[in-house]
């Protein structure tokens, strides 16, 4: 079987999705934990978050040099996203994960991504596919990467193999896949009957 071929049935879905991509060293160096709580979860993806929050106050602190009253408001503003953020709890931080197109199996995914990657980077991917459970947190290799359709310059879509998927978050993903399976049939059928 070639190697970008995955052994599950695989489905094109939009469901909540984030991902990080590490260069081999910065894998080696970041180790997953075999069970990540929501707080390892939010710090780990929210740190993008707090690159922004110090670039915020970098550029609000060169505004405060033409105008203290804007600079003020600005901070107000900034402190007042924080502390929403803070407020967060598991529920509220998986609704917070973006929705994205993705082909999702049993055994791997592919995604579009707007970064240049190589095929040594690894990939972790936080992926909610049932409302009721908590989010996946797994690493991928890359195994294959593919300009965009659209002949965009920037951009790719890459197909991703989770490296070390527990068996309950694989329980989780083919269920996921088997009922959106059902949910297409039986719209393809009533969309039949109603044509007849």
């Amino acid at each position: 079987m070639r190697k970008d071929q995955r052994s599950y049935y695989r489905i094109d879905v939009i469901m909540p999705c984030s991902y990080r991509i590490l260069s081999q060293e910065e894998a080696e160096n970041t180790l997953l934990p075999t069970s990540p709580d929501a707080k390892y979860i939010e710090d780990y993806f929210m740190e993008n978050l707090t690159q922004l929050d110090e670039q915020i106050n970098e550029v609000i602190s060169h505004i405060n040099q033409k105008s203290s009253l804007l600079a003020t408001a600005l901070t107000a503003m900034n402190s007042k996203i924080n502390f929403l953020l803070q407020t967060v709890d598991e529920k509220q931080l998986s609704r917070a994960i973006p929705q994205r197109l993705v082909n999702l199996s049993g055994s791997g995914v592919a995604i579009d991504v707007e970064e240049d990657v190589q095929m040594s980077d690894k990939v972790d991917l936080l992926i909610k596919p049932l409302p009721n459970e908590s989010p996946i947190l797994v690493r991928c290799n890359i195994i294959k990467i593919t300009p965009l359709a659209d002949g965009s310059s920037t951009g790719s879509t890459i197909a991703l193999e989770y490296t070390s998927l527990s068996e309950d978050d694989r329980r989780k993903l083919v269920y996921f896949v088997q009922a959106k399976e059902i949910e297409f049939a039986q719209k393809k059928r009533n969309k039949e009957e109603k044509n007849k």
